[in-house]
């Protein structure tokens, strides 16, 4: 099992943002992870990689327990992830801003820019993007920046938050492709998006949170069909309205 995460709980003052949540992420997989508007998802990844001490729980990657371990520990272990939204270093290259996560595998510059522009091709960034200011990036140059920021630390398990969030159609296909092409590279991958064409074309298993719980598991057609998913996108008694097609309001929340 690439990815365990056991009861975990994670209280900001007196509300339960995360609460007992377990989920598995088996090698090779693409996961997702999708619930309404504050449901806790993103809290629940920076509580799996690190950026926020749990209360309760345990998280187990690869095998080993890591939970406690600081960022950069649990980084340099193979477990990554991205950031609804994107803060690349505004007065480096493009080029450069990979090559930050490159290095912590190489520690020659030289060494570190060459991979940081086989990642750059990997996401699909020309190579006429690199040499200019990431702050001059639009929305989906920023995105693949991300992806391949993360990508340079050549991880084996990415954590992908709303990685299409703010892309038009055409953008959000091409990163479907990539991020395809991600998996079959080797790498697992567990993903928060609210694109919900999106999960259903990538995820192989999907897991629903509500209120800080996981309310559903299962495949992706099992999920748009289940009444609890409904009513946590759509309200109470939405499943009773929808009679017959709940599977399509759920697509379109």
């Amino acid at each position: 099992m690439m990815l365990k995460v056991t009861e975990l709980t994670k209280i900001f003052g007196g509300l339960k943002a995360v609460d007992n949540a377990s989920l598995e992420v088996g090698q090779g997989r693409i996961v997702a992870l999708i619930g309404p508007n504050g449901a806790g998802k993103t809290t629940l990844f920076a509580c799996i990689a690190g950026f926020l001490p749990i209360n309760q729980g345990q998280v187990q990657f690869l095998g080993q327990d890591i939970t406690g371990l600081k960022v950069h520990d649990i980084s340099r272990r193979g477990m990554v992830r991205t950031f609804q939204i994107t803060q690349p270093f505004a007065k480096l290259s493009v080029l450069e801003n990979i090559a930050v996560g490159s290095h912590q595998l190489h520690a020659r510059r030289a060494d570190a820019l060459a991979h940081a522009r086989t990642i750059a091709e990997r996401v699909g960034m020309p190579a006429s993007m690199l040499d200019q200011p990431a702050a001059d990036l639009t929305v989906a140059g920023r995105k693949r920046l991300e992806l391949a920021r993360t990508l340079a630390t050549d991880p084996k398990l990415l954590l992908l938050d709303e990685v299409m969030a703010g892309l038009n159609p055409q953008e959000i296909h091409e990163i479907i492709g990539i991020i395809r092409k991600i998996r079959d590279s080797g790498v697992t991958i567990l993903l928060i998006e609210h694109v919900m064409h999106a999960v259903m074309s990538l995820s192989e298993h999907i897991y629903v949170l509500s209120y800080g719980k996981i309310i559903a598991q299962g495949a992706p057609r099992e999920i748009v069909n289940n009444r609890d998913v409904v009513e946590a996108y759509l309200g109470r008694g939405a499943a009773d309205q929808m009679g017959a097609e709940p599977a399509q309001g759920v697509e379109h929340a």
